[in-house]
């Protein structure tokens, strides 16, 4: 547990270290690219900034960790790694715009799941932590799940990724069984409103680790629960996520599975 609190304290730092840059390009990035040839799939340079000097703090303080980053790639994992996952700006089109809805995240994984997670938006100075076992917090108060326990009766998001028929498929279906369902363009928020009780579920298609790797663990500490769209665990190659309060999510699951993964 001595080391779990370290690196815990350790992701704090790095996000903490990152919220100037983050702030200071904040609506208005010095350059704009478009990854992959898809103009849904942009990348500032605060991006790759903040990414390139994470790798450095985690490299210097624990040069036998792994890196994966949504910007610069993913090593060879090994069954026993200790991995940290970063996402540098989850939500770039809300942070290239100005919308407050971006944040950094950072995981750290051993072969059991998610051990630490960390995210912070530091536009609303809004910090979760969240340690295995030791429950999640949002600026150091603890966060727990609503009791809604009818899907009817719920609120909250719903996303696709990049990919548009998915969209077309899904949407009918999923607002037509819920209350509200709002689509805010970060996962990884979307997930820590679940566990702050704001939001009941997030039902998200077309994911990577680095939009889960962290809030997923402040989610199930706060007494959540999540898999992926087919009910089955999450890990590292996880695509589609269901994240929810824990009370509908098997209510969930017999909807959505006939939307397929």
């Amino acid at each position: 547990m001595i080391k779990n609190d370290l690196y815990l304290k350790t992701a704090v730092v790095a996000v903490k270290q990152a919220g100037p840059i983050f702030k200071k390009y904040f609506g208005c990035p010095k350059s704009v690219s478009i990854k992959h040839g898809d103009p849904h799939d942009l990348v500032t340079e605060v991006d790759r900034k903040i990414e390139t000097e994470f790798r450095k703090f985690i490299n210097k303080k624990f040069p036998d960790h792994k890196v994966i980053g949504e910007e610069f790639g993913t090593p060879t994992l090994l069954k026993n790694d200790l991995v940290w996952i970063i996402d540098p700006i989850d939500g770039t089109t809300n942070y290239i715009q100005g919308l407050p809805m971006a944040c950094i995240s950072i995981g750290l994984w051993d072969n059991k799941g998610p051990l630490v997670g960390v995210v912070y938006n530091p536009i609303l100075n809004e910090l979760y932590t969240a340690q295995r076992g030791k429950g999640a917090f949002l600026n150091g108060r603890r966060l727990r799940v609503s009791k809604i326990n009818k899907f009817r009766l719920a609120y909250g998001g719903f996303g696709w990724g990049r990919d548009i028929a998915i969209a077309i498929k899904s949407f009918p279906l999923v607002i037509s069984n819920t209350k509200k369902i709002r689509t805010l363009g970060s996962s990884t928020l979307e997930i820590c409103l679940i566990a702050r009780g704001v939001y009941d579920f997030l039902i998200q298609k077309r994911i990577n680790i680095w939009d889960y790797a962290a809030a997923v663990l402040v989610l199930t500490e706060a007494g959540g629960h999540a898999t992926d769209t087919r009910g089955l665990p999450i890990n590292i190659g996880s695509k589609s996520i269901l994240a929810t309060n824990g009370k509908i999510h098997k209510e969930i699951l017999q909807v959505i599975k006939k939307l397929g993964d």
